[in-house]
């Protein structure tokens, strides 16, 4: 059976290197005759159960050709002249055991290399978890331990895991034996772990992670609690449903394990890391991690996909940059999610940088509190985020700096809709709402509630560094005191008053109200909103758009911000 999946992705530059450096080396004295020379970017591959397409590459000093000896690998090209070349081949889905196969490249002078292909087994039983189970795992009467649950399965299989605290005991990939802070539970297969089962729980139990924590402990130690380096593959993903992630402890050393030509870096993501998959996260808990560097809570990098719903990321905390939440280079969809009390330097709450992207809804950023840039949600160089029915109350900086509640820095495009930003402070410094500096930061706000927040003296709810930058396109909204109408204009005669017309009753619901509150008669109505969301890219669902944070309609209403009624 095999332990981890290996993603190959050859290092272009490298590879050119060592061909030019055998190109001279074979050349003999009158120039006339080169050695044939291949380099290939591995010897072996060790793919998934199902219908893939993977890659070699390969550089050659002469021409060659290429076969392989099983019916399941099939190759796209069967010949080629020198140079660099990506060699695509596939292989169809494996019902059976684990089974191997080779691909042949032989050379114009007669030389051949082999390149081993190992597929995994298609088996896609289930997999049942209790703490400290000795059993083959495959049915709850016999149990296993979640280390061995992680080696036995295979891409499609799903996780059974009983209530009960679990603690990593494996080195992650490319990691350190001998260092225990280098245990983690690593998913390297595209497989479901499924927590909130009772400890008795028969084949017919339905899982309640409410009732019965299944908890993923690093008990202060591990750099990582849960490291994802399961490859991307088509209608593939790796989803973490009812679990609580806790107690992680990243470092702060910059030195990394290489896994799948990534480097997982030990001072990102103490509770989870994600690199370059395709993941969903749902009704799970990531809290009271934390990092000497960057990333308490979750880290996701290298184009990863992540999907968080029905969860909350919560009291985690960094030295650095990003308390709760870095979306680094990756792209992230939130919804039904509390990212609460998360304490950093810069971006306390969440944080995407760089080329990030971010599309949140039904969610709260409240109560993070930062020590530099941006507290409760941050973005950052060419970076994109769209908030829907959110709500960022409480947040604050200690910082000069600015953007109590969102700051945007270095050229990006954020889109609030139906959304309320108050109480959240920076008391020295801007924008205690919403602040951009630095390049061309595109605001557009929709239908939203930007008011009541703590700045510097004589200063803006949304403010901006640069006198001459754009300004922002405000649209049925509150800003501070003013009432803009549904063309950008600010009705002249109406103000709003935060002190009297937002009403808080406890766990982040807030309101307009108040017979003659504008927030409440000048607002989107339904068919507009509608329209708006269908513009967004990607689009806000009607069914997002059409209701609030607590799923309350808004049909016959004009009411702005993240709630339109207490329930």
């Amino acid at each position: 059976m095999m332990n981890k999946k290996i993603h190959f992705k050859a290092i272009a530059k490298l590879l050119i290197g060592v061909f030019v450096m055998f190109h001279f080396i074979g050349c003999d004295k009158n120039k006339n005759s080169i050695d044939p020379k291949l380099v290939v970017s591995r010897d072996s591959y060790e793919v998934s159960n199902g219908d893939n397409q993977y890659n070699i590459d390969l550089l050659s000093n002469t021409t060659w050709e290429a076969q392989t000896n099983v019916e399941w690998i099939t190759l796209e090209m069967t010949s080629g002249t020198n140079g660099r070349i990506d060699l695509p081949f596939s292989v169809i889905r494996n019902e059976d055991d684990e089974r191997e196969g080779t691909i042949t490249i032989t050379l114009g002078e007669g030389a051949s290399y082999e390149i081993l292909v190992i597929q995994e087994a298609g088996n896609t039983d289930n997999i049942y978890v209790r703490p400290n189970g000795t059993g083959g795992g495959f049915s709850w009467s016999e149990a296993t331990d979640l280390a061995t649950a992680l080696n036995l399965a295979v891409s499609g299989n799903t996780i059974h895991i009983a209530e009960g605290t679990y603690e990593p005991s494996e080195t992650i990939t490319g990691g350190d034996s001998a260092n225990v802070r280098d245990l983690t539970f690593e998913i390297s297969r595209n497989i479901s772990l499924v927590g909130g089962y009772p400890i008795n729980a028969t084949k017919d139990t339905e899982p309640n992670p409410e009732q019965y924590k299944t908890i993923l402990n690093g008990n202060d130690s591990s750099y990582h609690v849960v490291s994802v380096s399961a490859v991307k593959e088509e209608g593939a993903k790796v989803e973490l449903v009812g679990l609580t992630i806790t107690s992680g402890h990243a470092g702060d050393l910059s030195a990394s394990a290489d896994i799948n030509g990534l480097g997982f870096r030990r001072d990102y993501g103490g509770g989870i890391t994600i690199g370059n998959a395709v993941v969903d996260i749902r009704d799970t808990h990531i809290i009271d991690n934390k990092s000497e560097k960057f990333a308490g809570g979750l880290y996701a990098f290298a184009d990863a996909l992540v999907t968080i719903d029905g969860s909350e990321i919560n009291n985690n905390s960094s030295i650095s940059n990003a308390g709760g939440i870095w979306i680094r280079e990756s792209k992230a969809f939130i919804s039904n999610t509390k990212i609460l009390a998360n304490s950093g330097g810069t971006a306390a709450g969440v944080h995407g940088y760089p080329d990030a992207e971010i599309y949140m809804n039904n969610s709260i950023v409240a109560d993070n509190k930062g020590r530099s840039y941006g507290a409760g949600f941050y973005i950052r160089q060419n970076s994109i985020a769209i908030l829907t029915n959110c709500m960022i109350t409480g947040n604050s900086s200690t910082s000069k700096n600015g953007g109590g509640g969102i700051m945007m820095y270095n050229n990006n495009k954020l889109t609030l809709i139906n959304t309320t930003i108050t109480d959240n402070a920076v008391p020295t410094g801007p924008g205690g709402g919403i602040f951009r500096r630095s390049g061309e930061n595109e605001l557009t706000l929709y239908n939203s509630i930007v008011s009541g927040n703590k700045q510097l003296v004589d200063g803006e709810d949304i403010d901006v560094f640069e006198a001459d930058a754009q300004a922002p396109q405000i649209i049925s909204s509150i800003s501070a005191a003013a009432v803009i109408d549904l063309n950008g204009v600010e009705i002249d005669g109406v103000t709003f008053n935060h002190t009297s017309m937002l009403q808080d009753h406890g766990n982040y619901v807030i309101l307009p109200v108040g017979e003659d509150n504008p927030a409440l008669l000048y607002g989107t109505e339904l068919e507009e909103l509608v329209r708006i969301g269908n513009q967004q890219e990607p689009k806000v669902e009607a069914d997002v758009i059409s209701s609030d944070l607590l799923n309350n309609s808004r049909s016959g209403l004009k009411t702005m911000g993240a709630v339109v009624k207490f329930n």
